[in-house]
């Protein structure tokens, strides 16, 4: 099975309606130079509705199970952004690096479980392509107080 099939099996999973830039700000979702892609940091947005589905702190208002489904969704996200710079899944040759940052309290250091959704998710998909490097990191407040926002790098067909 096509990485593209094995994404929309997800089916229900997936945003209707796909990100966007939020209005007033200044920057594009994607930059693709070449056969690399790089996309902009997104989080657990079900389609345009805000407020986001995730939102508050890992180890005050979500536990890290809420934080791996949040990054899972923003990892989604990342995907739907793919394919609106390369029109399929089909056309991605690697996945070659993963920045997740956590909004969380000082105590909580679960960050690498919590953005397992994202990279659990990518080798779901992608198999050994899905394999990438990546870092995992706290801080103490994301914008809209999304839970979870991870970037990706790409090398694409």
């Amino acid at each position: 099975m096509g990485f593209e099939k094995k994404f929309l099996a997800l089916d229900k999973e997936i945003p209707k309606v796909g990100p966007s830039v939020p209005a007033g700000c200044n920057f594009v979702l994607y930059k693709k130079v070449g056969n690399l892609l790089t996309l902009s940091g997104y989080g657990p947005f079900w389609g345009i509705k805000i407020p986001p589905k995730y939102t508050g702190k890992l180890g005050t208002d979500l536990n890290a199970k809420q934080g791996y489904a949040a990054a899972r969704l923003s990892c989604i996200n990342l995907l739907l952004i793919t394919r609106q710079a390369i029109k399929t899944l089909d056309n991605v040759v690697q996945i070659i690096n993963v920045n997740g940052t956590v909004n969380c309290n000082p105590d909580f250091t679960n960050q690498p479980e919590v953005i397992n959704g994202c990279s659990d998710l990518l080798t779901d998909i992608f198999g050994n392509q899905g394999k990438h490097t990546r870092t995992a990191v706290g801080v103490n407040s994301l914008a809209f107080n999304i839970s979870v926002e991870i970037s990706m790098s790409l090398i694409v067909k």
